[in-house]
């Protein structure tokens, strides 16, 4: 039985995989911290699911791009229960966690999540039966390059994310063919990210919880300003 997390948003997703039965998920947009969320609702859904920590075999984490707070939380959370209960764990991309709410769709898939100031981390996939193929990978781009490009392919195109949630009205007047996903599936989810993990657990492609750190894609505003302030200079 896979435990799965989403912390990379405003969303707090945990969900539990047993084989091809999603055991229980626990989603919620509530504006609280995932530091106040995170550990409660993975302990509720346990005790509701009727789980104990023995029948967890694996962990699946989302590792972004997205809220570099959130990220950290939910890793630190995921890489602390792998070590402790000695389990493998998986790291999954958020883009490719929310391409898993579209199995089966014929639509390309275009992830968006916010990377301020009109940027956003963009990704294209599309599934052709049960395959998954990675059209564009993870980029960061100003949101008006990302939809021009798009509009250059012909076809429609399904957004998700929290920068298809910011910049909907931006997005469905560009182009007839672009469509919002969506409330259930526009967001990311535990479930999805357990979905998108499981290859990887088949084939024992774990990673290494103690090396395990997220996908940034682009460094913190934080750190821009220290290495603008100390003349370039690395703040690592």
């Amino acid at each position: 039985m896979l435990l799965a997390i989403e912390t990379s948003s405003l969303v707090s997703s945990v969900a539990l995989l047993h084989d091809d039965t999603l055991r229980a998920e626990l989603t919620v947009q509530a504006r609280l911290t995932h530091s106040e969320q995170l550990m409660p609702h993975i302990a509720d859904m346990l005790e509701k699911a009727s789980v104990r920590k023995q029948d967890i075999d694996g962990i699946a984490v989302s590792i972004g791009p997205g809220s570099f707070t959130g990220l950290r939380i939910g890793l630190a959370s995921a890489k602390a229960l792998a070590f402790a209960w000695q389990i493998p764990i998986v790291g999954v991309e958020t883009p490719l966690s929310l391409a898993w709410n579209f199995v089966g769709a014929s639509s390309r898939i275009c992830t968006l999540i916010d990377a301020q100031k009109g940027n956003v981390y963009a990704a294209v996939y599309q599934w052709e039966e049960t395959v998954l193929h990675t059209r564009s990978d993870v980029y960061v781009a100003p949101l008006t390059e990302v939809l021009a490009e798009l509009q250059q392919e012909k076809g429609p195109v399904v957004f998700c994310g929290d920068g298809a949630l910011k910049y909907r009205t931006s997005i469905v007047e560009a182009s007839e063919q672009f469509r919002l996903a969506p409330p259930t599936m526009a967001i990311p989810r535990a479930g999805s990210v357990a979905l998108a993990a499981v290859p990887r657990f088949l084939t024992g492609n774990t990673d290494d919880c103690m090396t395990l750190t997220p996908a940034y894609k682009r460094r913190s505003e934080a750190e821009v300003l220290w290495e603008k302030r100390h003349g370039g200079q690395s703040c690592l």
